[in-house]
């Protein structure tokens, strides 16, 4: 047998057979002969959810996974001592959203970090906490704006606006337009009080302050590529109503989502359906009347009466199925036409939590656009950390993540830098990111609880079964954005063949683990709908009953408790 098999393969379960041979599947497998076989390609949260689903419903079901493990991007690291995720860390939203439930299920430890949080400036000194909430107030309110402009605006708007252009016209309409700081005789000033009227040219007044602000609040928008892993300037306006997330609060999973995927990952475990380290990588319909769909890896064939593909965007961009006959052309128009983002994640394990100076210490640090680290950051990429110490017990420890997006995250995972876990890659990711971590309180440079033991950060930017990349975005450019989700939504019913993953998602699940399950559970049910109903009758209460019906049981630690 050439792939790694989950569950014990000498069993049927469910009627599906938890063997393979190396032409296809085993005979075995076709004991429920008038039940149809559907092959799932990804064992990520889309495509568990897809097959639990399916075997709910008494069909065949065959899970096909590159990798050696499930889960896709969620994956989670025990590097550090404890366990940290390396894929996504949120629930965004809990209005609805069928993994928060779930959460609850796997007894998860939720934690809520506070709304406001310290800045520094881009001269690294803290800014005025009045001034800071007032600020990213105003900016929560921009981006409110900017979603409602794009929804009813968006026929008009040109596909080249982003929403850092959208946030340049409120900042003016805030603050002022930006005006030569000239003083009354045209000569320029350096008067540094920001409380001086100053005139421009024009004959037009406006305030030195309101003109920092206005820096600031720009500043401050360059943290929406820590939410979608692309600059606040690649953002399309068009189509920002895309990126409009669940109601509710944003929960960080502190006992990471590793429990939850067991839970997904059970039934298929189970039924010993879960072939690892099997990637496919072609798709054939061929005329045959039973069996027609023939899926390949580079050993073995496999026929299918029915096909889920729940591989991630970036896969399909680089073409890493190939497809007999070819994909619609409208299909491959969305495939290149949606974006792909870079977020990685960098966790720096100390020997204490230096930075809890108090009961009442923040939880997490935005540093805008530094200008005072010009050795190692001269492009002035903008940061952010959020402290792991915060957690509840057991899962609390002294690491800080940062986050690291579009033009950072590409040098980071360049060849310039090695892995931080080795000694020439702790100390070339400590020299990059201590200009930070230093300025938080507590921090005493020649203290040792004030130097990295240990660092870990992703890479999945060059990662091929990741697509080279984190996950869908919409930047600018797009010009028929929610048709291109439509189109994979639908999937190829004359095929026999069903899209899923959280790019085929609906809009207030899309990039989002949620948006990953409900993609599944929906490609799952159309394949089931194709087939005029259940297979057979199942027992028992199903995960989407449970999902669907929510939880007044949620417990969340931080600032939502």
């Amino acid at each position: 047998m050439d792939s790694k098999h989950e569950g014990n393969a000498a069993v049927v379960v469910n009627g599906v057979a938890t063997d393979l041979d190396g032409m296809g599947l085993n005979d075995g497998l076709a004991s429920k002969k008038d039940v149809p076989l559907v092959g799932v390609i990804g064992a990520g949260v889309a495509g568990l959810r897809a097959a639990q689903y399916l075997l709910e419903k008494g069909y065949n079901v065959a899970v096909f996974e590159a990798r050696d493990r499930v889960g896709g991007r969620v994956f989670t690291s025990n590097h550090l001592g404890k366990d940290v995720d390396m894929g996504p860390n949120w629930i965004h939203g809990t209005s609805g959203n069928p993994i928060v439930p779930l959460s609850e299920l796997a007894n998860s430890s939720l934690h809520c970090f506070e709304e406001s949080c310290p800045v520094f400036d881009p001269d690294g000194n803290l800014l005025p906490q009045s001034e800071t909430d007032r600020l990213q107030e105003a900016l929560w309110k921009v981006v409110e704006q900017a979603t409602e402009y794009s929804k009813e605006h968006k026929a008009t708007i040109p596909a080249h606006e982003s929403l850092y252009d959208y946030g340049v016209l409120k900042a003016e309409e805030m603050f002022g337009p930006s005006l030569p700081e000239t003083n009354n005789s045209g000569t320029t000033s350096d008067d540094g009080d920001s409380a001086t009227p100053k005139a421009g040219g024009t004959g037009r007044i406006r305030w030195k302050g309101q003109e920092q602000r206005k820096e600031l609040f720009l500043s401050m928008l360059h943290m929406w590529g820590s939410l979608t892993g692309t600059s606040v300037m690649r953002q399309s306006l068009k189509y920002f109503l895309l990126e409009e997330p669940v109601e509710g609060p944003n929960l960080f999973v502190g006992s990471t989502y590793k429990p939850m995927v067991d839970i997904l990952a059970a039934p298929s475990r189970k039924a010993g359906v879960i072939n690892l380290s099997t990637p496919i990588t072609s798709i054939t319909v061929t005329n045959s009347e039973q069996r027609r769909i023939l899926l390949t890896s580079p050993t073995s064939t496999y026929s299918m009466d029915a096909v889920i593909v729940t591989i991630p965007l970036g896969c399909l961009k680089k073409a890493a199925i190939s497809f007999n006959p070819p994909l619609p052309t409208r299909m491959q128009q969305s495939i290149q036409s949606l974006s792909y983002g870079n977020l990685e994640k960098v966790y720096i394990h100390f020997p204490k939590a230096y930075w809890l100076t108090s009961n009442k210490a923040p939880g997490f640090f935005t540093f805008l656009t530094p200008k005072y680290a010009p050795e190692t950051n001269p492009n002035k990429w903008h940061m952010c950390c959020f402290s792991l110490a915060h957690f509840a017990a057991p899962y609390d420890q002294p690491t800080l993540l940062f986050y690291v997006f579009g033009p950072s995250s590409a040098h980071l995972t360049s060849s310039a830098f090695t892995s931080p876990q080795t000694e020439e890659g702790l100390k070339q990711y400590t020299e990059f990111f201590e200009p930070y971590f230093s300025r938080l309180g507590g921090y005493e440079a020649e203290s040792p609880d004030c130097k990295p033991s240990h660092i870990i950060a992703t890479n999945w930017s060059n990662d091929e079964y990741a697509g080279f990349g984190s996950y869908s975005n919409f930047q600018v450019g797009l010009e028929d954005g929610e048709r291109d989700i439509e189109i994979f939504r639908e999937g190829l019913p004359e095929r026999n063949i069903w899209f899923a993953g959280e790019h085929t998602a609906p809009v207030l699940g899309l990039g989002s683990v949620s948006g990953a399950y409900w993609s599944g559970e929906d490609a799952a049910a159309k394949v089931v709908e194709s087939y005029g109903g259940a297979a057979q009758h199942t027992e028992g209460i199903s995960l989407a009953e449970v999902c669907a019906t929510g939880s007044s049981q949620m417990t969340v630690g931080g600032a939502c408790a």
